[in-house]
């Protein structure tokens, strides 16, 4: 991204927080295999599909999206968003002779 005062780069990653370090930082696992891991900044907006939450809804297993700006090889997470866990999918119904 282009600024006044250069050139930016933003980074996104969507897949499960893999581990957690309290106030500091999440590691996410995305479902191609790519693993990141985001600084927790004082910047850093926690939400989910009601709003605005606590660092403490980010726990292994929980399905998120992060994203912010890349400062000298470091991402830090400016927004996370918690995703509702996916639905297991459902398998086809068998019918006996339609």
């Amino acid at each position: 991204m282009q600024t006044r005062v250069g050139t930016k780069t933003l980074a996104f990653e969507r897949g499960v927080i893999q581990s957690v370090s309290a106030g500091k930082s999440i590691t996410v696992g995305a479902s191609d295999g790519t693993t990141w891991t985001w600084d927790l900044v004082a910047a850093t907006v926690v939400r989910d599909r009601q709003g605005k939450v606590s660092e403490s809804e980010l726990t292994t297993g929980t399905p998120v999206w992060a994203g912010g700006p890349v400062i000298q090889g470091t991402k830090d997470a400016r927004l996370i968003v918690v995703r509702p866990p996916q639905p297991a999918p459902v398998p086809p119904s068998s019918t006996p002779g339609n």
